[in-house]
């Protein structure tokens, strides 16, 4: 399976190369808004990916930054175009915090995904039974919501069947997987798919030990996204009860990574949190083995 090319992430592509191709002929926003006969706020919004813009205007813009070169005027051509596209996500931006649907596509995007999560296991590991419980008993939402949400959790996790994955870099804190989510017999098989994921070439899973005490990762989850494409700046991830906020802020995404350097120390080992989730995994089976009564923990 193929990386997928989210139409947000062409537009950042796109606008990261205009501001360069304005920077290179020392040319301000205002000369360049008052050349095209253009509000500067027109100009604003394209440079920030607010919105797209035309082929003709495109092509005017370009001819006016000395940017002649075929190649380089058709592969920009392409990235307005596919920019334009509607995204896999747009069906469910009703559903979808604001500003997550602009995270995943830039999710999608990444060659390194660092995720730390406090409470929860992330969406891009769970299973159905584990998700449909955090939407229903956590966030309310309804059947239908649920429905549509899972989709998107499906989508996301397709990341793991790529050819090339990204490389994923998980800390999860222990409270988050001996919190029983839904009945023992999901826990238990949320746990044997973490399982069973820790073991993928492309991913790490560690676990945060309760014995640490506090923490710096006690502040709230964060996620980091690295990109391979030059064109692209890292981002992170912060979330808040209504809102997902995504920055390419440079001095904080070194703060943030710099943290989550320090969570995999006081972190388990990779064998060290394979072996707790084992333990874990035979506890939850105990517990289904005595709710159903039998004695091979299967429900």
């Amino acid at each position: 399976m193929a990386p997928e090319q989210d139409p947000t992430v062409q537009r950042r592509r796109l606008r990261a190369e205009l501001r360069r191709a304005r920077d290179a002929v020392g040319m301000k926003q205002a000369e360049v808004a008052k050349v095209m006969d253009w509000s500067q706020s027109k100009l604003i919004r394209i440079e920030s990916g607010q919105v797209t813009i035309s082929s003709n205007d495109l092509k005017a813009l370009l001819a006016l930054y000395g940017i002649k070169d075929k190649a380089r005027v058709n592969g920009l051509l392409e990235l307005a175009r596919s920019g334009r596209a509607s995204s896999f996500y747009d069906q469910y931006a009703t559903l979808l915090k604001a500003g997550f649907r602009d995270y995943l596509a830039y999710e999608a995007s990444a060659s390194v995904i660092r995720q730390y999560d406090p409470v929860l296991v992330s969406g891009l590991l769970q299973t159905e039974e584990y998700a449909r419980a955090i939407l229903h008993d956590t966030y309310e939402f309804d059947s239908t919501a649920a429905d549509a949400l899972w989709a998107v959790r499906q989508h996301r996790q397709e990341l793991h069947d790529r050819d090339n994955p990204p490389d994923m870099l998980f800390v999860v804190d222990e409270a988050a997987i001996r919190r029983r989510v839904g009945p023992s017999n999901v826990m238990r098989r949320q746990l044997e798919r973490l399982r069973e994921f820790s073991a993928l070439p492309h991913l790490t899973l560690r676990i945060l030990p309760l014995s640490r005490g506090a923490h710096p990762g006690m502040a709230g989850n964060f996620i980091l996204l690295e990109f391979a494409d030059p064109t692209l700046d890292d981002l992170v991830h912060l979330e808040s009860l209504d809102q997902i906020t995504v920055k390419d802020d440079a001095q904080l995404i070194a703060k943030y990574l710099d943290r989550f350097q320090r969570l995999e120390e006081l972190a388990l080992s990779p064998d060290e949190s394979e072996g707790l989730l084992d333990t874990l995994i035979d506890k939850e089976s105990s517990a289904v083995a005595a709710t159903t009564g039998t004695g091979t923990g299967a429900a």
